[in-house]
């Protein structure tokens, strides 16, 4: 069974929402919206506090907030299909500050084959009302109301929280109904409700579409709640031409000259009512100009009136005359009460308020930002007679827009034919991120949020008086009149009654604004392509991330592991091998350092000094040291013996003990007044160190040499113990009461490599009782072993518990001690130093490790001083240096900021090298030409430094790379796709179905070092290149040979030496797209069922295609094929009971497939994430993850999750299989939905459940103590029958009930996969 886990959750900003008393009275709280999660922060004067954050089991699609007299704020979350729903949350301030549901409903499509909404889909509310769109042709609408006084006190009843203070928050909001409206419009492109009190036929809603005739049209529309309908109150505007419908557009057409034309609208801005009198505005916004529109009231006469309502009606479906009250006219809903037709003919009320009036839409002014197609917009400002905007591009451009009218009486002053002057500024902000949403918080503070590029917290600054000129007079170039003049002699037009006249004072960008970046939120998506750097050992190093868009564009270096700062940098100070911290009674910290042949004493206030030492104490290295309890004296541990220093200065000795020469000391810890010393033959003595001097408390031989030894006393073990660890592999236990008694019980551990280090320590495992000790043995292939041991055992031996093995690198294992500090509630316990550095920490009663990439530390220990804090002592060979560590257990992230170039493609080339595809893609926002360049990068691996550039031809991207070696070299391969010309490609999320050429390129990665200069100097050399048909997607190597796959065929290519060129010698033609090739090596178990290495195709419209190539001529002799059509999106090998393939589909599932005689369909899980690709490797800390899990593929989402899975053991797979039923029965997510329903995988038509995966994500929520007290947890581990128990292995293989420290040692030891 297989193991799925999250190691960094989705980081994308969908939408933020600016919220006042959400969290309290006079408070205002940025709602942030993730793919996964609602976060809300509050902002306040220090900047934005962090209040809760509440996940959602689904992909949030829109949040909107609802406001309804009487209740507290609400927010509305939209999660998109498959498991569409819309949520009503709320904060609550008791039992605990967190965000809660207080009401749900699951929406599902009228018919089951209908597609999902292509342009617009979100939620919007006004009032008590809100409207969902989720699918063509159909709206959702759904009322919510006040919950009543009964059902509120039943809620409070049945919660053990009794505390009525919430009453005074307000009341909560739950759903009530909600029925469909069918609409005509298939292809709707934005909806919004516009501000103000509603008609007397309900509230007021602008329709932006495409229409079949492809025009974009505007429409004003009521919406009646007793009807269940829209009633058009004002004429379809074609904003591409809104005074004249006899334009005749064509590609050369030049829409500055169409008066207040919008091209290509996209996005709909309502202003608030109070900058608009009694009408109301709306700013249409497209990819090149704004336009602000006018809807008011005009006269009518009753003629004119009969002739619009002829035109104009309710909105529904051309299917309503036959649909009536068909269910498929409904979203199911566990709350709806009623049924009600959408397709009423009736309105009430009339078009307008009075029956002898009409709304019109009537253009008053347009400006043009220049060509990008805008993504957010936000009113910053608005009052009676202006507003001002802020509108972001897809190339994160930032331009404020603002108006003021010179006319008291309102925008129009209706058809009187009053004309009057309205001047716009535009101010160009400078450049951002490309924004999801745009949130105005307060003075000047932006909230930018992005899914293609970090989020942020800006600061606007308007333009000064450097940047400002002075209006200017408008110009017939920029159509800054309204409308033409008016001809002597020319009847008045309609179209000019109400005309303003129009001052641009941006013209030539005369006003240019700033912003200043406060905030940055870190988001690696959308993910683009990944690889794994591998270290020296060939454990995963780090992983190198191409992620961004438009010029936001990034390489991140993700590794596993702590967060380290430093905080003070000690140089100068060479050799150092060990280093211990001493605090006195008057709580004076010190630092002992030791070197090969001294000894060093620093002094750590705000100013660190070297402390002089008499030279009988510095003239030699320290083996151990400490301070002695009750009186200030130094226990000095040497090769030639102990020695005790009451002054340091001076070199006053307070006693000491020297060994023979021939017998030196080699090993010794110091425990309060403990010493142990182990002397060269296997001799160790235990000594008591006082202010008197040193006496000896018991002697004995191990007969072997010794490696390593540790001691421990405190008040709450009947005795001390003592470890002592042997070249042979052996460790031996004691307790002070068996030397002193005589007792010859000896416990012994056996290992298979020798303890370089050994370190014992108050347990923190419950499997012990509270006078129980943690061994940790640092052995010499790198493991860490922890034992859980009891020193009360019989005849005062000790016990030994339990067992756990970690590997934390390949080289002996040094286990320094440290006593902190304590990072979010975990604790540093030690620091492990192999070939790299591990930080041990204790997380609740386990013990965990985080990587770092620190290969140069020696000796560490940790501080906590008045001047400093809490922090880690790192010494290396040329210094020390305090270092606070940040976080623990998570990955850290570092980010190379590329503006406009893309990397498209990235492989690791070795341990020092990546390779990149880069792309420079730019756009005028003038003209709105597109300018790109492409080529190769090579990069250090470790800094991502670009070391050199391989020029591609002109529309040539790269589409593959990879690293391989053939005929006894290594070389690069890259394909790349040629994009033919505008006309033929349209470029569709790098879709190159439509690519006809492609190029293979063999690359020499030639080193060149210079003398005159130290770095590294490289050339790319292509040694050969050849063309082939369609895009190259995808590379391997089988049997020496080239395996590419390009366009619908894969072909196996010789290279031969001598000159370099490239020979097919077959082909495989039935493939769709073969987009992805894997290797699949011989089994080594059985040898009948994969007799030999083959090649498996990932088809990108069907399923895997299993191709047997012969080893000696190359020749494809044999193909096995799934049929099924899945879409093959990604693709990678895995271990899973056997060798196999994992794939993600076209419906956003992970599948796995075994190759044994045939293809095997194995596991199916429904992630609903996007997979970019699959990499083996683990991100997971070194842990004992081998007795239970092995990690074997990485992968990424395009929203930026990165994810691991595992092979689990089959006696860890009962155990978390019997959990996660017992989960998905008695604990459903946040907003109510079983964990089967979340996770069920298939397509929009036939569904399929999960099977054969273990939710790591769903399991490890287990551990939280919160959601699964220890009654709760009690019930989920014994079920309600004993078939629901959960059962666990034991070590002969036999079924047996489990506990819940049995569970818990399970989840443990994946946790680190997290």
């Amino acid at each position: 069974m297989l193991y799925i886990a999250s190691a960094f959750t989705p980081t994308p900003i969908i939408d933020t929402l600016k919220v006042a008393g959400l969290t309290g009275p006079n408070t205002t709280s940025l709602v942030v919206a993730k793919p996964d999660r609602v976060e809300v922060w509050d902002v306040e004067s220090q900047g934005l506090v962090r209040k809760s954050e509440l996940e959602v089991w689904g992909n949030i699609v829109g949040i909107e907030k609802v406001e309804v007299e009487g209740a507290k704020p609400h927010l509305l979350v939209l999660l998109a299909p498959p498991s569409a729903q819309l949520l009503l949350v709320t904060y609550q301030t008791s039992p605990s500050p967190s965000l809660i549901v207080t009401s749900s409903i699951t929406l599902t499509p009228p018919t089951p084959s209908l597609r999902q909404a292509e342009f617009f889909t979100s939620v919007i509310a006004h009032e008590n009302v809100a409207l969902v769109s989720l699918w063509i042709g159909v709206l959702s609408c759904v009322e919510m109301e006040i919950e009543k006084d009964k059902d509120a006190k039943k809620r409070r009843a049945s919660t053990v929280d009794t505390d009525m203070s919430s009453n005074d928050e307000g009341k909560r909001l739950i759903f009530r109904d909600n029925f469909n409206i069918n609409i005509r419009e298939h292809n709707l492109l934005h909806l919004s409700f516009l501000p103000g009190p509603p008609t007397s036929s309900g509230p007021i809603i602008s329709f932006l579409w495409l229409s079949a005739t492809s025009d974009l049209q505007l429409q004003a529309r009521t919406l009646s709640i007793v009807s269940h309908s829209f009633n058009d109150i004002s004429r379809n505007v074609d904003v591409v031409s809104p005074l004249s419908s006899n334009v005749t557009l064509t590609e050369e057409t030049d829409f500055n000259q169409i008066p207040f034309s919008c091209p290509a609208a996209r996005r709909v801005l309502p202003i608030p009512s109070s900058a608009s009198g009694t009408d109301l505005s709306l700013l249409v916004i497209g990819d090149e100009h704004s336009v602000l529109y006018n809807l008011g009231t005009v006269q009518q006469s009753p003629k004119a009136l009969r002739r619009l309502s002829a035109v104009s009606g309710t909105n529904t479906s051309p299917r309503a005359a036959n649909a009536r009250r068909s269910p498929q006219n409904e979203m199911v809903s566990s709350v709806s009460k009623r049924r009600k037709s959408s397709m009423n003919s009736k309105s009430s009320g009339g078009i307008g308020d009075s029956a002898n009036e009409r709304w019109e839409l009537k253009p008053v002014w347009r400006v043009r930002q220049g060509f990008g197609t805008i993504l957010a917009a936000e009113i910053l400002e608005a009052h009676a007679t202006g507003a001002s905007a802020m509108i972001g591009d897809e190339c994160g451009r930032l331009t404020a827009i603002g108006w003021e009218f010179e006319k008291n009486q309102g925008i129009l002053e209706g058809a009187t034919g009053q004309n009057g002057v309205v001047r716009v500024r535009k101010v160009e902000m400078g450049q951002v991120s490309p924004p999801s949403s745009l949130t105005y918080l307060d003075s000047s503070y932006l909230f930018l949020s992005s899914a293609a590029g970090d989020s942020a917290l800006l600061k606007l600054a308007p333009p000064t008086s450097d940047t400002a000129r002075q209006p200017i007079s408008p110009s017939s170039s920029s159509n800054s009149k309204a409308v033409p003049k008016k001809g002597k002699g020319r009847a008045r037009d309609d179209s000019e009654e109400g005309a303003w006249t129009i001052v641009l004072e941006d013209e030539g960008n005369e006003f240019r604004g700033d912003v200043e970046e406060i905030e940055r939120w870190m988001n690696i998506a959308p993910v683009k392509d990944f690889c794994a750097v591998k270290e020296e050992g060939g454990g995963l190093s780090h992983l190198v991330i191409s992620s961004g868009a438009s010029h936001t564009n990034s390489l991140r270096v993700v590794r596993s592991g702590a967060g380290l700062e430093e905080t003070v940098n000690v140089e100068g100070i060479d050799g150092i091998e060990r280093v211990w911290t001493l605090v006195d009674s008057s709580n004076t910290t010190r630092l002992l350092l030791s070197t090969s042949s001294t000894t060093l004493v620093l002094q750590v206030e705000e100013d660190i000094s070297l402390i002089e030492t008499a030279q009988q104490v510095s003239s030699v290295p320290t083996l151990a040291t400490g301070i002695l309890p009750g009186a200030d004296i130094l226990v000095q541990v040497t090769a030639s013996g102990i020695a005790l220093w009451s002054d340091l200065t001076s070199g006053l000795s307070a006693g000491s003990i020297d060994v023979d020469k021939e017998a030196e000391i080699i090993a010794a810890q110091v425990c309060k007044s403990l010493v142990v010393v182990a002397k060269r033959g296997g001799d160790v003595s235990l000594f008591e160190a006082t202010a008197n001097g040193i006496s000896l408390i018991a002697s004995f031989n191990v007969s072997a040499e010794i490696s390593a030894v540790s001691i421990i006393h405190s008040p709450n073990l009947p005795s001390p113990v003592l470890a002592v660890g042997t070249w042979s592999n052996q460790i031996f236990l004691y307790t002070i009461a068996q030397l002193q008694s005589g007792s010859t019980a000896l416990t012994t551990l056996n290992e298979s490599f020798f303890p370089a280090s050994l370190h014992l320590k108050p347990s923190s495992s419950s499997s012990t009782s509270t006078s129980g000790v943690q061994l940790f043995a640092g052995l010499s292939d790198g493991s860490l072993v922890i034992y859980d041991i009891e020193p009360a055992g019989p005849n005062d031996e000790v016990v030994v518990k339990a067992r756990k093995a970690s590997s934390l690198g390949n080289r002996p294992l040094t286990v320094c001690p440290t006593s902190g500090p304590g990072v979010g509630g975990d604790k540093i316990v030690g620091v492990g130093l192999t070939e790299r550095m591990s930080i041990i920490f204790e997380s609740g009663d386990r013990i965990d490790f985080s990587s770092v990439s620190r290969k140069d530390i020696i000796a560490a220990s940790s501080i906590s001083s008045p001047a400093y804090g809490e922090a880690l002592v790192l010494a290396s060979q040329t210094g020390i240096t305090f270092t606070k560590i940040n976080s623990l257990k998570k990955l850290s992230v570092q980010t190379l900021d590329l503006g406009d170039r893309s990397a498209t493609k990235i492989t690791a080339y070795n341990e020092k090298l990546v390779v990149d595809g880069m792309v420079v893609k730019t756009m005028d926002a003038q003209n709105g030409e597109i300018l790109q360049l492409s080529g190769v990068e090579l990069r250090d691996a470790a800094t991502l430094t670009p070391l050199t550039e391989l020029p591609l031809k002109e529309r040539e991207e790269v589409t593959s790379s990879k690293a391989v070696f053939l005929n006894g070299r290594d070389y690069l391969v890259v394909g790349t796709a040629i994009l033919p010309s505008d006309e033929d490609y349209e470029d569709d999320d790098n879709n190159y179905l439509n690519v006809k050429q492609g190029r293979l390129l063999l690359i020499d990665i030639v080193k060149d070092k210079s003398k005159e200069k130290e770095e590294d100097k490289y050339q790319l050399k292509v040694v050969v290149q050849k063309e082939v048909e369609g895009p190259v997607y995808d590379i391997e190597v089988i049997h020496g040979f080239l395996a590419i796959a390009s366009g619908s065929r894969v072909t196996i290519n010789r290279l031969s030496p001598t000159p370099p060129t490239l020979t097919e010698i077959s082909s495989f033609t039935s493939a769709f797209l073969a987009s992805h090739l894997t290797v699949t090596p011989a089994s080594k178990a059985n040898t009948s069922i994969t007799p030999e290495d083959r090649l498996v195709l990932g088809d990108g419209m069907r399923s895997i295609i299993v191709l047997s190539i012969d080893e000696a001529d190359g020749k494809i002799y044999d193909d096995t094929r799934d049929l099924a059509t899945h879409q093959v999106t990604a693709m990678g090998r895995i271990q899973d009971g056997g060798e196999g393939i994992v794939i993600s589909d076209g419906y956003s599932n992970i599948l796995t497939f075994r190759l044994k005689e045939g293809i095997e369909s194995a596991a199916t899980f429904g992630l609903h994430e996007e997979v970019t690709r699959f990499v083996p490797g683990s991100l997971a800390p070194p842990t004992s993850t081998s007795e239970t899990l092995i990690p074997d593929q990485i992968f990424a989402t395009a929203t930026g999750r990165l994810g691991i899975i595992g092979e689990l053991t089959s006696r860890s797979s009962k155990t978390l299989d019997d959990l996660q039923r017992n989960l998905d029965k008695y604990y459903k997510g946040p907003n109510g939905l079983g964990w089967k329903s979340w996770r069920k995988g298939g397509n929009e038509l036939v569904g399929k459940d999960t099977a054969g995966w273990i939710d790591g994500d769903l399991v490890q929520k287990f551990l939280n103590t919160d959601l699964f007290p220890s009654e709760e947890s009690e019930r989920i581990i014994k079920g309600s029958n004993t078939h629901e128990q959960i059962i666990k292995i034991n070590e002969n293989g036999q079924k047996e009930p489990a506990d819940r420290s049995d569970v818990i040692r399970i989840l443990e030891a994946v946790g680190g996969m997290h």
